[in-house]
């Protein structure tokens, strides 16, 4: 009888050791938020509750909490979404508690009309995620589940204080830093497109089968740290139009958004490559040993450049220059589709980080406190 092998004590204490230090960054990553919406909901119930003399004023503290959460992107938005949704909430379960009262059937036919109100009044940036139609649901069952005569207008003005908290809060007295969130998602582009970079050479060298399931794979978790990207786009360039704090940096971060936005363009060239190195549909020649080489070049300097201290330095910047005159100027023979194809896309993907890197160089002095991100 074939016994199941266990993990040795060391492998398991490193495996817990490792979970527990992704979990303990995880909070330090998420900190002040979490502080944030703590302070914004106790201001909230007691705004609510001690000046108003609210009896439950469950709405004030939850919609506080809820609009700030645990990240900083999207404050603005989840707050406008958060407030109508419960208003819209409150509004068709103030409308229909009277008349079902808090049986099975009435909630979830109050749900159903909640939901369908939420998805049809639903445009622009509403109709972004489920925060809308979840607060509106959520808010229609406590009105029916929770109902008692004549609190609809109290509850009402709940949550425009637990909205109006938030908004001060954190988007007002303590916003969004923009260059310091564009800089950290550039960071973690980088650091994505440099792993993927890296395999790629080393798939490229050791001429590995093809594997689809991979590159999807890849081509999924890199289109997700560009999907981040844009929101922190947006975050940006919502907290220098609002937020008084911020419009100094209007300017900052329009360029700063612009120059990232060269991002794209190099993680679709990464990408390109990939697919290169993946599948036998350019043939199944070895690549030429040159462009090896400077694939994985361009692998490490994007590597370096994840892991660099802002702003790059001028031997880095350098090493970049060098790095694209190279894809431009140097003659690569091409007797296969392979090479052809893998010599293009690195061309393209030097002169992309090169627009990346001297955009970057330009911006440098219309930065704040000398760092590009920090304000």
């Amino acid at each position: 009888m074939r016994t199941r092998t266990q993990p040795s004590p060391p492998l398991a204490a490193q495996a817990i050791g490792g979970l527990a230090q992704n979990a303990w960054q995880r909070v330090l990553a998420a900190w002040w938020p979490v502080v944030l919406a703590s302070l914004a909901a106790a201001l909230s119930w007691w705004i609510a509750h001690d000046l108003l003399g609210h009896p439950q004023p469950f709405f004030a503290p939850i919609a506080a909490a809820i609009s700030l959460s645990t990240s900083r992107i999207e404050r603005s938005r989840r707050i406008a979404q958060m407030m109508i949704g419960v208003l819209l909430g409150i509004g068709v379960g103030e409308a229909l508690a009277a008349t079902y009262g808090p049986s099975t059937a009435a909630v979830g036919l109050i749900v159903l009309v909640t939901m369908t109100a939420a998805l049809a009044a639903g445009f622009g940036f509403f109709n972004q995620g489920m925060m809308f139609a979840n607060q509106a649901a959520s808010s229609a069952i406590l009105v029916v589940t929770l109902h008692r005569h004549g609190t609809g207008g109290e509850r009402v003005l709940d949550a425009a204080v637990g909205g109006a908290v938030a908004f001060l809060l954190g988007v007002a007295l303590f916003p969004a830093q923009p260059l310091r969130l564009l800089g950290d998602a550039e960071l973690s582009v980088l650091r994505t497109l440099a792993v993927t970079l890296q395999r790629v050479a080393g798939r490229i060298a050791t001429q590995a089968p093809a594997d689809d399931a991979s590159t999807l794979r890849t081509g999924s978790h890199i289109h997700r740290q560009l999907g981040a990207l844009a929101r922190t786009q947006a975050t940006a360039r919502a907290s220098v139009r609002i937020a008084p704090r911020r419009w100094r940096l209007r300017g900052a971060v329009a360029a700063e958004s612009s120059r990232t936005a060269h991002l794209e363009l190099l993680s679709n060239a990464v990408l390109g490559m990939v697919r290169v190195a993946a599948s036998w549909v350019y043939g199944g020649e070895p690549i030429a040993g040159e462009i090896q080489a400077q694939i994985a070049s361009l692998a490490d300097t994007l590597g370096r450049l994840a892991s660099a201290p802002a702003p790059w330095p001028a031997e880095l910047r350098a090493d970049v220059r060098t790095l694209a005159e190279w894809t431009t100027t140097h003659y690569v023979g091409a007797p296969t589709d392979r090479d052809a194809i893998a010599g293009s896309i690195l061309r393209a993907a030097a002169d992309d980080l090169a627009k990346v890197i001297e955009a970057e160089h330009l911006q440098s002095t219309a930065t704040v406190n000398g760092r590009r991100w920090h304000s």
